[in-house]
């Protein structure tokens, strides 16, 4: 089986034989709207995530993505940073992300940075076999986008966090997933998106720092009990083996699948034993204002934190 570091450098080729003459015009005609983080985000997401969203659900199926479903996802990739920084960086009224996202004729870019985002979205929609479906689940990206505004409120209980972190991943999963061409069963679909949400919660696990510095709520900014948040993350993954399982798919490709799904979600685990260190720093409870950045960054590629992820994905049952 080709290995991640393979698949990402087959794909970062694709990349720029698909779109790489496009972010060259860009950058040559960029009227100062993109900056260099931009370009490094297309490029992260492009190669990201077809060579382990997409790559990895063929696994499940058995069968390989074809180069127009791998350039539909790879520019969904590509732009996922503008988007998010729509709303994130560049405090865009909402009608105006609207209209960028629905391909309407009448939406005219106004710089750089909107005509870059326009040309990969009408590439990514005219390569997705199911349009309605595409233009359904960016609609709902947009509103899990919006609805994450919430979490900079002071007053957001913990119940509404969860529903909005695990919608927002969970839909944004789902649009990458129109890039595939065949149609998805429900079974499929409720895999896709129970991802997208455990995904969502695993990046804010290991973001807990930043997301505490910029005011973001999350599970993990307001939780006191490490062990509450491992219950959560643990529940989502028993939950998606199930999924797994109840697939018409061989098991052979079920285990295959979950055998590389384990390498990726046991990170969180890795991330959750070091908080449950911390959390001793004050006796007990885990109070995020309490510790220094070096109490709540990860680093996932010190020897000990590898060997706890082998040691964690040893263990898990396919």
């Amino acid at each position: 089986m080709i290995g991640f570091s393979t698949k990402i450098k087959l794909q970062k080729k694709f990349l720029q034989q698909s779109i790489g003459s496009i972010l060259t015009v860009s950058r040559k005609t960029n009227d100062g709207s993109l900056d260099e983080d931009d370009f490094r985000k297309i490029r992260l997401y492009g190669s990201a995530i077809p060579a382990m969203l997409g790559e990895t659900f063929c696994t499940l199926t058995g069968k390989n993505m074809s180069d127009k479903e791998r350039l539909a996802m790879t520019c969904l990739g590509a732009i996922t940073g503008l988007f998010d920084d729509f709303f994130d960086k560049k405090n865009m009224p909402e009608s105006r992300i609207r209209l960028l996202i629905d391909n309407k004729i009448e939406a005219i870019p106004e710089n750089s940075n909107e005509q870059l985002f326009m040309r990969l979205n009408r590439m990514a929609y005219e390569n997705c076999t199911n349009k309605d479906e595409f233009s359904m689940n960016f609609s709902n990206v947009f509103e899990g986008q919006v609805q994450s505004k919430r979490q900079l409120s002071r007053d957001i209980e913990n119940s509404d966090i969860k529903d909005i972190i695990l919608y927002k991943g969970g839909v944004s999963m789902l649009l990458y997933s129109c890039a595939l061409s065949e149609n998805l069963s429900v079974a499929e679909k409720k895999i896709i998106f129970k991802l997208g949400s455990i995904g969502q919660l695993e990046n804010d696990i290991f973001d807990v720092y930043k997301d505490f510095r910029e005011g973001i709520k999350t599970l993990v900014t307001e939780e006191t009990k490490i062990s509450n948040l491992r219950e959560t993350y643990s529940g989502l993954i028993a939950e998606i083996f199930q999924l797994v399982r109840e697939t018409s798919h061989s098991q052979q490709n079920q285990q295959k699948f979950l055998r590389i799904l384990t390498l990726v979600l046991c990170r969180g685990y890795v991330c959750l034993d070091f908080y449950k260190k911390t959390e001793k720093l004050t006796n007990g409870v885990f109070k995020v204002s309490a510790y220094s950045k070096k109490d709540l960054i990860c680093d996932m590629e010190r020897p000990s934190s590898v060997f706890r992820l082998l040691h964690y994905a040893a263990k898990m049952q396919y």
